[in-house]
């Protein structure tokens, strides 16, 4: 493992909206990599043998048991640039560097920017956006899949976890690999992978599984260096993540559409109902911080969503409010996870949609 700064190699441009340089691959925004080095980044990301010796006054920062031999990160924030030094061992494993480091970070930067990061999938229809949010474990992914699958021809993927949103109504894509489970591929019926594809997802399903999740939850409310323990695993075995046109052969993206459509899905006895207007907008923020449970977020959750002394939850919120202003909201809950089958059928019936979102 060498302790020293790696020269940056991977540069990121979401949407012209944040750029990310990066000394180690970041996959989940491969779709965003540009093979051209950016010169002026909004992020910049190092693995350094020693973070502490980056840390200012009003640094942001967390280490655990080991020290730089484990998990530790110094965030330091300004108005042009943020810059990240985690040590070697997060480097080793670029799911949690993005995941648990740059993702919270990346969030909190774009509500700077009038953009909030909405957890949950978007597909389209005919242009129309279909913005799909549920509770960690509900079965959105098996759902996107099944979805994309029995309407290749006519519907578009923006995102499968996260999806951009503006004050101006629009969805813009965040389409990272889709994590899937050897369930999830005999459920949808996706393409087959590799022969030793398969054989390593039967270790990682187990590994990755809910399961896995809530025994890092109970290994982090039990004093246990939890972020440690959790990039090692992810180094020796990663995620099993790919992307949807790997999955679903021929199947298409959106970078950009209209919002129009907030879906809540729910597993639970057959039934739908219109959201309420005044419950949209925190549901949809709820749900957003449900994404980041796991170490160190909940311990740095404060500093990071501030800046300049006040708290940008407020600005998120005005965000979150003026892009779904005026759009319907459902309430979708399936005993049979066929929450797919309304998807097409909502676009071609707008008179179905009750309710909407007014600003206050």
């Amino acid at each position: 493992m060498k302790l020293m700064t790696m020269r940056a190699s991977h540069h990121y441009d979401i949407h012209g909206i944040i750029r990310i340089r990066s000394t180690h691959r970041l996959p989940e925004l491969a779709f965003f990599k540009t093979e051209e080095p950016l010169e002026k980044v909004d992020i910049e990301v190092r693995t350094v043998g020693n973070p502490a010796a980056h840390k200012r006054d009003d640094s942001i920062s967390y280490q655990e048991l080991f020290g730089n031999f484990g998990f530790s990160i110094v965030i330091n924030r300004d108005p042009e640039k943020s810059e990240i030094f985690a040590s070697p061992l997060i480097g080793l494993s670029p799911h949690v560097l993005y995941t648990n480091v740059v993702e919270p970070l990346l969030r909190w930067t774009l509500v700077r920017k009038g953009f909030a990061l909405m957890h949950g999938a978007c597909i389209t229809f005919e242009g129309q956006a279909i913005f799909i949010t549920a509770r960690t474990d509900t079965g959105k992914t098996t759902t996107i899949l099944q979805t994309m699958r029995n309407n290749v021809e006519s519907c578009q993927f923006l995102s499968d976890d996260m999806t951009i949103f503006s004050r101006d109504g629009l969805a813009r894509s965040y389409p990272k690999p889709l994590t899937i489970s050897q369930h999830t591929l005999q459920a949808v019926g996706a393409a087959p992978l590799t022969f030793g594809e398969n054989l390593f997802l039967q270790l990682q399903s187990r590994l990755h599984s809910r399961g896995g999740r809530r025994a890092g939850m109970w290994l982090s409310d039990s004093g246990f260096p939890a972020a440690t323990l959790n990039a090692i695993v992810q180094f020796v075995i990663p995620p099993p993540k790919f992307m949807v046109d790997r999955l679903i052969p021929g199947a298409h993206y959106a970078e950009v559409a209209e919002l129009n459509h907030i879906v809540l899905i729910e597993r639970g006895p057959d039934f739908e109902a219109p959201l309420e207007a005044g419950d949209m907008v925190g549901l949809l923020l709820e749900n957003a911080d449900d994404a980041y449970g796991f170490p160190p977020y909940p311990v740095l959750a404060d500093e990071l969503s501030s800046w300049e002394g006040a708290s940008l939850h407020e600005a998120e919120r005005d965000i979150v409010t003026e892009a779904i202003e005026g759009k319907p909201g459902l309430h979708l809950s399936s005993s049979n996870y066929s929450w797919y089958k309304r998807f097409p059928q909502l676009v071609e019936e707008p008179e179905y949609w009750p309710g909407s979102v007014s600003t206050p």
